[in-house]
């Protein structure tokens, strides 16, 4: 297999990023590539995680990290049971877009394969989308899974 082919699928653990795992996953087979599996965790705007830390007397950090473990874990199962190799996985923190956009730089994947999430319209338009940032700034492909 060439090392240099790879897949980078990004996940959040939805239901979107798990139809890119597994579309990730297939493709991956097909090329005879190999899939790099990142998440991106945001410490802003996880109000729960927050009172979940307290509740259980453990960091934020300590509880975004085993959260991100586990949605790593979760797509790992999943592409080796499509049969993919995975060659690295990562979690991040952090603004997705950009990570996803520096993880894109250093492991110079064929392609990116992203989940489509969810948003309103007004949100997506006033905010704009992870998926939609990653298609205009991306230096190669990027496909988003519905």
């Amino acid at each position: 297999m060439d090392a240099a082919k790879r897949i980078l699928v990004a996940t959040d653990g939805s239901a979107g990023a798990d139809r890119a795992v597994t579309f990730g996953s297939e493709l991956a087979i097909g090329l005879n590539a190999r899939l790099t599996i990142v998440t991106v965790s945001d410490i802003r705007g996880n109000a729960d995680l927050e009172r979940f830390s307290r509740t259980e007397g453990t960091t934020l950090g300590d509880v975004m990290e085993a959260e991100a473990q586990a949605i790593l874990g979760r797509a790992c199962a999943a592409a080796r049971a499509k049969g993919a190799e995975i060659d690295k996985t990562e979690a991040l923190t952090g603004d997705a877009t950009e990570l996803i956009l520096e993880a894109a730089n250093q492991v110079r994947p064929l392609l990116v394969a992203v989940g489509k999430r969810g948003r309103g319209r007004l949100e997506g338009l006033l905010l704009g989308s992870v998926s939609q940032k990653l298609i205009s700034l991306s230096r190669c492909p990027v496909i988003v899974v519905p």
